[in-house]
């Protein structure tokens, strides 16, 4: 049992102090080591990142549900209603096409396709009926195209985006807004281990955050949530299973004190 280094103890002004905890060592050079080793250097960036911009909310997580507002809560569950109404009345109008294409013989693909296009030809003939009018569209200095984003600017949301492939242009939007363009040499969308892995080492970073996580969703009746809670056990870090260096996430400690991840100052502070 020991501890790595000789690095400084640095104490949380609250929750945990993982690195006065002893760990034991590991084998370095194992393949499982290695892999693991290799997910959290890569995702550590964005811990870093999204544990700045929660600690405003430190708070609320150390107090639990209760101190989300009830009118925060409310919004949640109109947001979601909506999103579930959204849905149906898509399923249902995708029934309506379909019973519609069988009655006159034709595939509902073909016939989805008439109605876009007729549609799309209503909106065109709309576009230019005034004369000289043209609409670009993926110019930075109109409005952002698929590849462009607007985005506060806030050191940690530029900092996130960053990590996500995107690049800051020398140009603001209409609103004021931060013009960033994805690189699409960038390959950096995490995986299914890798997220859950990301919101396990945020635990680390912000005791209590999966409790509340759990209450919340819980409260607001998130969809899928217990799907997701499932999901997650597969990737062996389960959404309801805190950050534990003494027991199952003494690998995940060794390779963050060994590379001092902790001692690091955030990207966007």
């Amino acid at each position: 049992m020991h501890l790595i280094g000789e690095a400084e103890v640095v104490a949380a002004e609250d929750g945990p102090n993982w690195r006065a905890v002893d760990i034991k060592d590991y084998d370095e050079s194992k393949d499982k080591y290695m892999e693991l080793e290799a997910l959290v250097l890569k995702v550590w960036p964005q811990v870093m990142i999204i544990t700045t911009m929660l600690d405003t909310m430190r708070p609320a997580f150390s107090e639990g549900i209760g101190a989300v507002p009830d009118s925060t809560l409310q919004a949640q569950r109109d947001s979601i209603a909506v999103g579930k109404a959204e849905r149906k009345a898509e399923k249902k109008a995708e029934k309506r096409a379909e019973k519609q294409a069988r009655k006159l013989g034709v595939p509902a693909e073909d016939e989805n396709s008439a109605v876009a296009g007729a549609a799309n030809k209503g909106q065109d003939d709309q576009d230019t009926s005034e004369p000289g009018l043209s609409i670009e569209r993926g110019n930075a200095e109109s409005e952002p195209s698929i590849d462009t984003i607007s985005v506060s600017n806030d050191p940690c949301v530029i900092a996130l985006q960053e990590q996500q492939g995107y690049s800051v242009l020398d140009s603001l939007d209409a609103d004021g807004m931060q013009l960033m363009v994805s690189d699409t040499t960038v390959q950096e969308d995490l995986g299914f281990k890798e997220g859950f892995l990301m919101v396990h080492l945020l635990d680390r970073q912000n005791p209590g955050m999966l409790a509340f996580a759990d209450d919340y969703a819980k409260a607001v009746k998130l969809p899928f949530w217990s799907t997701i809670k499932m999901f997650s056990r597969l990737s062996g870090y389960r959404l309801n299973k805190s950050y534990n260096p003494d027991r199952y996430d003494g690998r995940l400690e060794h390779i963050i004190r060994k590379h001092g991840l902790d001692l690091q100052v955030s990207p966007c502070e």
